[in-house]
């Protein structure tokens, strides 16, 4: 871990960046676990509209994380699918792409990207209030950074041209002001009784790991001091 650092990527790094995003993608065994960025859309965060913090083996770009800031007008805005008002959209940023080369996995890199990136916000002094993400429910890495990360599960649905994805919130300025009416613990693979949770207002708060399977807490809350209903 030593030759490896951190460092913000540049427009110039697009290539490699096109690169590592189809290594990592070819050695997926579940295709749909990734939604693949065009090059466009790597310019986009690159040139103003995010962030981009990217981990270098000596010169080789062997990871990569993006923030990205949405605009408002987005039809498929995920602040819409995790509730928020339309006042409220200017002030999401979305944790984006994680990218990992298979032979450095397990060296906990995705955790020391979103880390960086949470600081960088921080360093900034921005406005935003709210984090959102999208993961697929068979993408077990993913899920375990977000929860880490204090993200919560509030919505299942399709996304990207039909893909199933959980949509996860993190309200940065009230993360706590809730009282817990009811819990309950769901598989993971269950995903019609957590989509129906979803829908009665629960949220996702935890992930357990017990006996060799994964389960959801869902949290059913009496209120929400961020401005958008939860029941």
């Amino acid at each position: 871990m030593s030759e490896l650092h951190l460092k913000q990527i540049s427009e110039e790094q697009i290539e490699a960046l096109l690169r590592l995003q189809e290594i990592v993608f070819m050695n997926l065994k579940q295709k749909d676990q990734l939604s693949t960025l065009t090059k466009e859309e790597f310019k986009r965060i690159l040139t103003g509209e995010g962030y981009m913090v990217g981990v270098f083996c000596k010169e080789q770009l062997i990871a990569a994380r993006a923030l990205l800031k949405p605009r408002s007008e987005e039809s498929e805005h995920l602040g819409l699918d995790a509730g928020l008002t339309k006042d409220q959209l200017n002030q999401v940023v979305y944790q984006e792409i994680s990218l990992v080369h298979p032979e450095f996995r397990g060296n906990r890199l995705q955790q020391r990207m979103g880390n960086w990136l949470m600081q960088n916000l921080v360093n900034e002094g921005s406005s935003y209030s709210f984090i959102c993400a999208t993961v697929a429910p068979t993408n077990l890495a993913s899920l375990i950074d977000k929860f880490k990360q204090g993200l919560e599960v509030v919505a299942l649905k399709e996304k990207y041209g039909g893909k199933l994805r959980f949509v996860f919130l993190k309200d940065l300025n009230n993360p706590s002001n809730f009282t817990v009416l009811e819990e309950k613990e769901v598989e993971l693979t269950a995903l019609e009784e957590q989509r129906h949770l979803l829908q009665k207002g629960y949220r996702g708060s935890e992930l357990k790991h017990e006996d060799g399977r994964y389960r959801i807490r869902y949290q059913l809350r009496s209120k929400n001091e961020s401005g958008f209903n939860m029941l």
